[in-house]
């Protein structure tokens, strides 16, 4: 198991040469090298994706050869030196994965074709290696496993499995925790773990052993009614696995197409009394690509997102400082008028009471005249009666007299 994908026997390599070689490239990279072609035959650089597998057809298997993707780019048949060239590829693409000669594979290559009225021919073929990115749920990555319980309705024994997360990426390490319950003390005669690899592609399915399970011996062997057990699986990541994928290719007015699962689960393989008598259990678990270039790749995009949120936060901060400041500016604005209208006010109402109290005043000082002649009238007639009287006296005592 593994991506070492050989060339072609009879194709000549030394023509061509990467930029970058060795390297797995991320679906919608640029791949770009060189080509050495010194012959006035047209020529181009192709790059192609092809599936090969097997299908099965009445009691045989058919062999299927699917071209999924492929572009191109035109040599100057003119030019007598290294010629620059760049592939793009597409921005959802199935990784690549197993060898040429193994079933079923996923090959992409960089093709150096000349164009013959008989038969197109390929001069020189580099194999690539293509891995997609897998976005991972962050949470899922803290969060435990839980599996079962499962039954095996013939024997009653039930398996519960807890695995410490659901997401995994190469060179982890998953740690299980699993328990059978046995409640008719059936004879437990072995169990097995281990991590295998599941390749579906329109209903055909493989299926290979990635790596087995180390675990505590201790009661393995048993017919207790209850069995607790560890073990450790390591994901290796010396060969090249193609992570958990899912990919449909559909072209429009085309017969061929395919659809593709790559799928990891979990065996548990119980045997009963020998090991003849199997009993397995499979628990679907993820597992993502980790390369370095798309770690560069993702911590770039995620601190360019930084910057950019930082970007927005700061031009809100501003837009939100100038919109408070020109409410307060307005709201400063409004007060002071109504401020100065208040103020207006109340002095109009104050002259307006001013000029009231001084009508009133020159009122009353016109009242106090009034009195003070009726008074000066009132002390005049009292001065005649007076005078009045006294000459009334005077006539009185003259009489007498």
């Amino acid at each position: 198991m593994g991506n070492i994908q050989h060339h072609c026997p009879g194709i000549n390599n030394d023509l061509l040469e990467l930029d970058r070689p060795g390297a797995i490239y991320l679906p919608n990279d640029t791949i770009s090298g060189s080509v050495l072609y010194t012959k006035k035959t047209n020529a181009s650089i192709l790059l192609t994706g092809i599936i090969y597998f097997k299908k099965r057809k009445k009691k045989t298997l058919e062999k299927c050869q699917i071209k999924f993707f492929s572009t191109e780019f035109n040599l100057n048949s003119s030019l007598k030196v290294k010629q620059n060239f760049k592939l793009h590829l597409d921005d959802h693409l199935p990784p690549s994965f197993n060898d040429i000669n193994t079933y079923p594979n996923i090959t992409y290559s960089i093709n150096l074709i000349i164009y013959k009225k008989s038969k197109d021919e390929i001069l020189s073929s580099i194999p690539i290696s293509v891995c997609p990115h897998v976005y991972l749920d962050r949470p899922l990555l803290l969060t435990p496993l839980f599996f079962g319980p499962i039954e095996n309705h013939i024997s009653g024994i039930k398996l519960e499995v807890k695995i410490n997360r659901a997401i995994f990426t190469f060179n982890d390490t998953i740690q299980i925790f699993y328990e059978i319950q046995n409640p008719n003390q059936q004879h437990i005669y072995n169990i097995q773990i281990s991590l295998g690899i599941y390749y579906v592609i329109e209903s055909n399915v493989w299926q290979e052993d990635v790596c087995n399970g180390a675990e505590n011996s201790n009661n393995i062997t048993s017919n207790n009614k209850l069995i607790r057990n560890k073990a450790l699986l390591n994901i290796p990541n010396k060969i090249y696995l193609p992570p958990t994928f899912k990919f449909q290719y559909r072209p429009e007015n085309d017969p061929s197409s395919f659809n593709l699962e790559i799928d990891y689960k979990i065996h548990f393989k119980v045997y009963l009394e020998n090991m003849e008598n199997l009993w397995q259990v499979d628990v679907p678990i993820i597992i993502c690509n980790d390369t370095i270039e798309q770690t560069e790749n993702i911590e770039e995009e995620n601190n360019d997102e930084a910057e950019n949120v930082k970007e927005e936060i700061n031009n809100k901060t501003e837009n939100v400082e100038e919109e408070i400041d020109n409410k307060i500016e307005n709201v400063e604005e409004e007060i002071n008028n109504k401020t100065k209208n208040v103020e207006e006010e109340n002095n109009n109402k104050i002259e307006i009471f001013e000029e009231e109290s001084n009508n009133k005043t020159e009122n009353i000082e016109e009242n106090n005249n009034k009195i003070e002649n009726i008074e000066e009238e009132n002390n005049n007639k009292t001065e005649i009666i007076s005078q009045s009287f006294n000459v009334n006296t005077n006539i009185y005592e003259n009489k007498e007299i």
